[in-house]
């Protein structure tokens, strides 16, 4: 599969924190206090690094749709799934420009297109920005407005998401003396799991790049 540059750095950035933070797997899963520390830093920045890939993607699409629209005039497949899951009214045209009674001016939201694609960028920047999670509504807002289908979601790695971003915000809400206490996580595991994550974000990676 063809790679994006930017999931090229993700790659790199995964690789290092595998090499910072996970010790040398154990045969018997014999690990140290230190190593335990060591591999819930590891799964709180792994989840951090692959969030904020996901993130710059599709802003990444989504830019470029609307300056696909601006300088060619061109409706790409992520500007009409931008303006659909934007939460923008669909109303039918007004009966006149130039009306009456009441305000003398119709607002440019309502008839006039740029306007429209304007409020769907801004609106899809909002939900970017306050973004915290890998599940399956964090992955369901970002995914769905840039022209992903939902055929294209495996539910099996919906799942998968969903769990570690389960995972990572009982870490991140509890001490690590309470986490250490009831789940211990275990390296060669927590390894095993971002290698098959990240190729689901391969495929992401992909299919978004379809959408240029």
């Amino acid at each position: 599969m063809q790679k994006s540059d930017r999931f090229i750095d993700l790659e790199g950035e995964l690789l290092r924190l595998k090499e910072q933070f996970l010790p040398e797997i154990s045969p018997i899963s014999s690990y140290s206090e230190r190593e335990i520390a060591l591999t819930i830093a590891y799964i709180v920045l792994t989840h951090a690094e692959i969030e904020a890939y996901l993130e710059d993607r599709v802003w990444e699409i989504a830019v470029h749709s609307k300056n696909k629209w601006v300088s060619e005039r061109l409706a790409s497949r992520t500007l009409i799934t931008l303006l659909a899951f934007s939460g923008q009214k669909m109303e039918l045209p007004p009966d006149t420009l130039t009306p009456v009674q009441g305000s003398r001016e119709i607002s440019p939201e309502k008839i006039k297109i740029d306007k429209k694609i304007e409020l769907a960028l801004n609106a899809f920047y909002r939900i970017k920005e306050n973004n915290h999670g890998l599940k399956e509504a964090n992955l369901l807002a970002l995914l769905l407005p840039i022209g992903i289908d939902s055929d294209d979601l495996d539910s099996v790695m919906l799942a998968t998401m969903d769990t570690f971003g389960e995972q990572r915000g009982f870490i991140a809400h509890k001490s690590a003396t309470f986490y250490r206490a009831t789940q211990l996580p275990d390296p060669a595991s927590e390894l095993t799991k971002i290698e098959q994550i990240t190729q689901e974000i391969l495929r992401l990676d992909n299919l978004i790049s379809n959408l240029m």
